[in-house]
């Protein structure tokens, strides 16, 4: 049995004059992702896999995450490909993770990571900005992670962390 925890970006801010690679977190976004990794602090274990997409608004995600996990930063591997990336490629990337590794982390963007934990659990889902899915995946090798494999065992969202 393995654990994916798929993490869609914090809020980030209006595109601008920037590149959308470039978009920022707003502070509502840095708060919200601080505040996901405080909720999810008992079920992150160091040395999980955390595999986060080049974008600035993904890594300050990450970075908030980690923050709040009390690990190092260098415990996220940055996947340059990641960006706007589809499920599939999200899959590939999932499957040479170590055997080892109980759980697992990614911080991308939609649609791939909805399409994702869609393709995983056959349920339709879409994730707002820093929402979490955790799925709960019938396998013993994260090679082995395929359409129909998984069953969505919580979904956070930062109106649900506001709720008693």
């Amino acid at each position: 049995m393995k654990r994916l925890f798929v993490i869609r970006h914090g809020k980030a801010e209006p595109g601008s004059s920037k590149s959308d690679m470039a978009r920022m977190l707003t502070m509502r976004g840095a708060d919200d992702a601080f505040n996901l990794g405080q909720r999810t602090r008992e079920t992150r274990h160091g040395g999980d896999p955390l595999f986060v997409s080049p974008a600035i608004r993904t890594h300050e995600t990450a970075k908030k995450l980690c923050e709040a996990w009390e690990e190092p930063e260098s415990s996220m591997h940055i996947q340059p490909e990641a960006y706007l990336a589809s499920d599939r490629a999200w899959l590939s990337w999932i499957s040479q993770w170590p055997k080892d590794a109980a759980n697992g982390w990614i911080v991308g963007h939609n649609p791939g990571v909805s399409e994702l934990v869609e393709r995983l659990t056959e349920q339709p889902i879409w994730l707002p900005t820093c929402g979490l899915a955790e799925v709960e995946l019938h396998i013993d090798s994260w090679e082995e992670a395929f359409a129909g494999t998984g069953r969505l065992r919580g979904l956070i969202t930062p109106k649900s962390m506001l709720l008693p």
